[in-house]
């Protein structure tokens, strides 16, 4: 079962949240949050030493920081894809707005249905 979390669409927190809503949360707040910042787990969120980086030297190392990070932290998914949109305009103003395509891990999908 894939799902895909737009990072382009506004989302609010919902404390409590279940199923793909509770997944789709997870994987926002890990992409949204600095590696360093969270203080009992130093390594949760996403390294930033990218953001000043010209975007086509970024766009790569985003790619392969979130795919790494999303397989460490949510285990229950795997990462199909990250692609960015929109893709040009937004990019060359320097903002990447990531669109994540996960699929459920099939010992999880029973939890989803």
């Amino acid at each position: 079962m894939d799902f895909v979390v737009d990072t382009t669409l506004p989302a609010h927190i919902v404390i409590g949240a279940t199923g793909l809503a509770g997944l789709a949360q997870e994987v926002r707040t890990l992409l949204a949050t600095r590696k360093g910042s969270v203080p009992l787990d130093r390594d949760f969120g996403v390294d930033w030493s990218f953001v000043d980086a010209p975007v086509t030297d970024a766009m790569p190392r985003v790619v392969a920081e979130y795919a790494r990070q999303i397989e460490r932290y949510i285990p229950r998914v795997q990462v199909r894809s990250i692609t960015f949109s929109p893709a040009k305009s937004e990019a060359l103003e320097g903002r990447l707005c990531p669109v994540v395509t996960l699929s459920i891990r099939k010992e999880f999908l029973d939890d989803f249905r």
